[in-house]
């Protein structure tokens, strides 16, 4: 693990934005992103998952076994390094305000939405609460990068 890095843990996605805005207002990263690239890499994600259509054969060359997705969701951690998809991946310059209300609009997207309906990349398919799990599991990896000023 990342030296200083925090142990964050969501149990529900409207956990994640107090604290977004808990970093608003002050923080430093122990990681290579911003709090807008992250918040940027987020939106992202969350919207694509619900957004991008379903394919008829998905490639499962990536699929882990069902019992590393299950490590995953009891332990709830992402190794670090996992390789993103180059279009989600945040770009150099972000506006953070923006980025921060990118990602609560996504995620009110993300809740109002009947999906996702795609297969994750590494887990399959998931029934709705683990996409909603998944999506706290992603949210509390990436903002566990940003230490706040304040405690």
């Amino acid at each position: 693990m990342t030296p200083g890095r925090r142990t964050l843990n969501f149990t529900s996605l409207d956990e994640i934005m107090p604290e977004v805005e808990r970093l608003q207002k002050g923080c430093t990263t122990v990681g290579a992103w911003s709090l807008g690239q992250i918040c940027q890499h987020l939106a992202t994600v969350a919207r694509r998952v619900v957004d991008h259509p379903a394919v008829a054969t998905p490639d499962t060359s990536l699929w882990v076994s069902p019992e590393q997705k299950a490590s995953v969701f009891r332990s709830r951690q992402i190794p670090e390094g996992l390789p993103a998809p180059s279009e989600v991946l945040p770009g150099a310059e972000v506006d953070t305000p923006h980025a921060v209300e990118s990602l609560r609009s996504a995620i009110a997207h993300f809740q109002a939405s009947d999906g996702p309906k795609i297969p994750h990349r590494f887990f399959g398919y998931l029934t709705r609460d683990e996409w909603v799990q998944l999506q706290c599991i992603h949210c509390a990896h990436h903002l566990s990068f940003l230490i706040p000023d304040e405690t």
